[in-house]
C-alpha cells in the first residue's frame, strides 16, 4: 500500500512538473530547468554532506526497496516536456551521437548484468548514470548557450552557493555542528560539515563565475566576492579528491592563461592585479601581525594555520593512509576481474571482494576510479566509447575558446572545460558515475559545452568561417 501511495504521489508531482517545464519550453525558458537542478544539488549537498546517508524524505522519496532521487525525476520529466513541446531534434552532431552510443552501450551492459546474475541491488544505481550523464547532457545541449548568459539566473545561483559555502566554512572553521528537523525534510544530526560533494560543486560554480567576471568590461564586485568562499571550500572538505579537482582546474587555467587567446578574451587590468595583491597583504597584516603587536605575541595567521592543519589531516593522517591502501587493494582485485572479460566487461551490478585495512574483507561494486569502473563493467569497448566521446567534447570546447566570435560564450566554454577536467581528475580516485550529484554536474557541463559548439556552427571548420552569431543553433 505504501508503494502504491508513493507511486500515486510521484505521478501527480511529475504531472505538475511536466506542465511547468512545458510552459518554460514554450516561453523559451528551458534553461530554468538546469538552474533548478543545480539549485537542488547545491541545497541538498549543503544540508547533507554524504549523498548515501540521506533518510527517506522530500530529497529521497521511497518506500521499501523502491526509491529515487530528485535529479533523475527532473531530468526525465524535462526531456519529456521538451519532446512534447518541440519534438525531436532535427540535427545531431558527432559528439552527441557518441554520447548516445555510450548510453546505448551502458543499457546493453545492464542487460548483460542481468544475464550474468550480477547484483540486482547495485545494477539499477549504476544504470541511472545514463540519466545523470547522458540525460543531463541532452537536457543542457538543447538550450541555446546565450540563454545562460542573458538573464540573472546564474548570478542568483552563484550568490546562493556563496551563502551556503560561507555558512559551512564558518561552521567548519569553528568546528561546530548542529541538528535540525524541518517538516518534509530528513532530520539532520550533523549539519555544518563541508562535504566533498558540496565542495566540488562550489568549485565548479566558482570557476564559471570567476571567468565570466574576467571577461566583462565592468566587474560585479559582489560576484567576485562570492568566488572567495567557493574557492576556499575544498580546503575544509578533508578529502584529497576535492583538492585534486581544484588543482586540476587551477593548473588548466594557468596553462591557458599563458596563451595568446587569453589576452584577447579576458579583461584583466594591471591595476586590478595590484589592488588584489594589496588586499591580500592587508588581510594577512590584519589577521596576524597587528594582533601580534598589540598582544606582544608571535605573528601567526589563524586562517593559514587552519588550512595547514586541514591539509595535514587530509593528506597525511593515518585514516587517509589506510584509505589509500584500501583503494590500492580495490584496484588490484578489480583489475584482475576486468581482465577476465576485457572486451565486453562483467556487466552492470558486478561485485567483488577486497581487503580493507581496519575493516576486513569488504564486498563492493565500486573501484574508486572511473576508468577502471568502466573497464570492469562495460569492457574496453565501453571504455573506448566513453573516452572518444569525452575527448571529442573537450576538443570542440577548446576550439570554441579559440575561435568563437562571442567572447562571453568562449570564456564560459573554457570554464566548462575546466569543470569537466576537474571532475575527470577527481574520477581517478573516486567513482563519480555512482554519485548522482557529481554525475549530474558532469552531464550538464558536457551538454552546455555542446550547446556552445553548436552556437558557432557545430564544427571547427564552420567556426572558422562563422560571422553572424545566432544565425543558427542546432542540437
Amino acid at each position: 500500500m505504501s508503494k502504491l501511495i508513493l507511486l500515486a504521489g510521484a505521478g501527480a508531482a511529475s504531472c505538475m512538473l511536466l506542465y511547468l517545464f512545458m510552459r518554460w519550453e514554450r516561453a523559451e525558458r528551458g534553461h530554468w530547468a538546469v538552474y533548478l537542478l543545480l539549485g537542488i544539488l547545491v541545497t541538498e549537498s549543503t544540508l547533507y554532506a554524504n549523498q548515501t546517508g540521506i533518510p527517506r524524505s522530500l530529497w529521497h522519496p521511497g518506500a521499501g526497496s523502491f526509491q529515487f532521487r530528485l535529479p533523475e525525476v527532473i531530468i526525465t520529466v524535462a526531456l519529456v516536456a521538451r519532446l512534447l513541446t518541440k519534438g525531436r531534434p532535427t540535427r545531431i552532431g558527432l559528439p552527441a551521437l557518441l554520447w548516445t552510443a555510450v548510453a546505448a552501450w551502458w543499457a546493453a551492459e545492464a542487460v548483460e548484468g542481468v544475464i550474468r546474475g550480477d547484483s540486482m541491488v547495485k545494477l539499477p544505481y549504476e544504470a541511472k548514470a545514463i540519466i545523470y550523464v547522458v540525460g543531463a547532457y541532452a537536457l543542457a545541449s538543447g538550450i541555446p548557450i546565450r540563454r545562460f548568459l542573458e538573464d540573472r539566473g546564474f548570478q542568483r545561483l552563484l550568490r546562493w552557493s556563496a551563502v551556503a559555502a560561507s555558512v559551512l566554512l564558518v561552521f567548519s572553521f569553528a568546528k561546530f555542528t548542529t541538528t535540525f528537523n524541518v517538516p518534509f525534510l530528513a532530520p539532520q544530526d550533523t549539519f555544518g560539515q563541508m562535504g566533498t560533494d558540496a565542495a566540488t560543486i562550489f568549485v565548479s560554480l566558482g570557476v564559471i563565475g570567476f571567468l565570466l567576471e574576467l571577461a566583462k568590461e565592468e566587474r560585479d564586485r559582489l560576484n567576485l566576492l562570492c568566488v572567495v568562499p567557493l574557492a576556499l571550500s575544498p580546503f575544509f572538505a578533508f578529502q584529497r579528491a576535492v583538492l585534486l579537482t581544484l588543482g586540476t582546474v587551477v593548473a588548466l587555467l594557468v596553462i591557458v592563461a599563458l596563451g595568446s587567446t587569453s589576452r584577447r578574451r579576458l579583461r584583466v587590468r594591471g591595476g586590478e592585479v595590484a589592488i588584489v595583491a594589496l588586499a591580500l597583504v592587508g588581510v594577512v597584516l590584519g589577521v596576524s601581525i597587528v594582533p601580534a603587536i598589540t598582544s606582544q605575541g608571535s605573528a601567526t595567521n589563524p586562517i593559514t594555520s587552519e588550512v595547514s592543519k586541514t591539509l595535514s589531516a587530509t593528506l597525511g593522517s593515518e585514516a587517509k593512509q589506510e584509505s589509500a591502501q584500501s583503494r590500492l587493494n580495490k584496484w588490484s582485485v578489480a583489475l584482475g576481474d576486468a581482465r577476465q572479460d576485457p572486451l565486453l566487461g562483467q556487466g552492470l551490478g558486478f561485485e567483488y571482494t577486497y581487503y580493507a585495512p581496519g575493516q576486513g574483507f569488504v564486498t563492493t561494486d565500486l573501484t574508486e576510479n572511473i576508468l577502471l569502473d568502466l573497464w570492469l563493467r562495460t569492457g574496453l569497448l565501453g571504455l573506448a566509447l566513453f573516452l572518444v566521446a569525452l575527448i571529442a567534447s573537450l576538443a570542440n570546447g577548446f576550439a570554441v575558446w579559440r575561435m568563437h566570435p562571442d567572447r562571453m560564450v568562449a570564456v564560459l566554454t573554457l570554464a566548462l572545460v575546466a569543470v569537466v577536467a576537474g571532475l575527470v581528475a577527481k574520477g581517478q580516485v573516486e567513482s563519480i558515475l555512482e554519485n548522482y550529484r557529481l554525475a549530474t554536474v558532469f552531464g550538464l557541463s558536457l551538454g552546455m559545452l555542446r550547446s556552445a559548439v553548436t552556437s558557432a556552427g557545430g564544427s571547427t571548420t564552420e567556426m572558422r568561417s562563422y560571422q553572424q552569431f545566432r544565425q543558427y543553433e542546432v542540437v
